[in-house]
């Protein structure tokens, strides 16, 4: 009878080191899911950041084409202006 008292008591010292152990991995495992969800929310925050500044600099980049092409229209007409001044003179 003392052999299976004995067997008894490992058996239960086992199973609480198994669930003592698996009590200690799931608050790692919490915790390490918490930091990763904290990083997960950061780094979206960020690709929002960085996609609102491509927005201005698109904005900005089409503003600036607008420009150019404006100068140039402008350029183009003065050298036909200047090429029929010339051809008349």
């Amino acid at each position: 009878m003392q052999e299976g008292v004995r067997r008894d008591r490992y058996d239960f010292d086992r199973l609480e080191r198994s669930v003592e152990f698996l009590i200690e991995e799931h608050v790692r495992l919490s915790g390490e899911r918490e930091a990763l969800l904290e990083e997960l929310v950061e780094r979206e925050q960020r690709v929002g950041a960085l996609e609102l500044q491509l927005d201005r600099e698109r904005s900005h980049r089409l503003t600036a084409v607008e420009g150019v092409d404006k100068i140039l229209t402008r350029l183009e007409q003065l050298q036909a202006s200047v090429s029929t001044v010339m051809e008349s003179a």
